[in-house]
């Protein structure tokens, strides 16, 4: 008995600690209510300028191959990252995805299968806006914020591989390599 008591014990200790906290008063509320503005957008990678056997081998569609965020800012338009778009991907990504270290790849972006054109891109700001064919959500501006000051709280909002995906932090200061 004391066995089977000390076994439940664990069981609740683990359950509490796997179980998101969830409060009334959290600060972080007003954002993930924008999570309703995200889309999941589904990448395909493709070589830029391939040869013949390439080309014949892309009618086989095997499907997205990367995968990324996006909101829906207004009718039809969504915000991404331009590093979604630009097809710049590491050597280390580019030969997990089955291509050569030298190739230069374009990125076709669907939303919900339908192909999604890019309007309009910043590099520097990293921004890229797409028009997309449709979307069952109603579209509003997400509130960003212009700059973060060291040690403030931010809240990463976004769909890996399709998965919702919601994580609090603390801004330290841009990443420097």
């Amino acid at each position: 008995m004391k066995r089977k008591v000390y076994g439940l014990a664990f069981v609740a200790v683990v359950v509490f600690l796997l179980v998101p906290k969830c409060t009334a008063g959290d600060k972080a509320s007003p954002i993930s209510k924008q999570e309703d503005y995200t889309l999941s957008l589904e990448l395909k990678f493709t070589r830029k300028n391939p040869n013949s056997l390439q080309r014949a081998l892309a009618f086989l569609d095997w499907g997205p191959n990367g995968y990324a965020t996006g909101f829906l800012v207004g009718d039809g338009l969504v915000m991404t990252a331009y590093h979604v778009v630009s097809g710049d991907l590491s050597v280390p990504k580019k030969v997990v995805l089955g291509f050569a270290p030298k190739d230069q790849l374009e990125v076709t972006v669907y939303i919900n299968g339908c192909q999604a054109t890019v309007v309009k891109v910043d590099e520097d700001a990293d921004l890229a806006l797409l028009r997309i064919c449709q979307s069952r959500k109603r579209p509003k501006a997400p509130d960003f914020q212009a700059s973060l000051s060291k040690d403030e709280r931010v809240l990463l909002i976004a769909r890996p591989r399709g998965n919702k995906m919601i994580r609090k932090g603390i801004f330290h200061g841009p990443y420097m390599i």
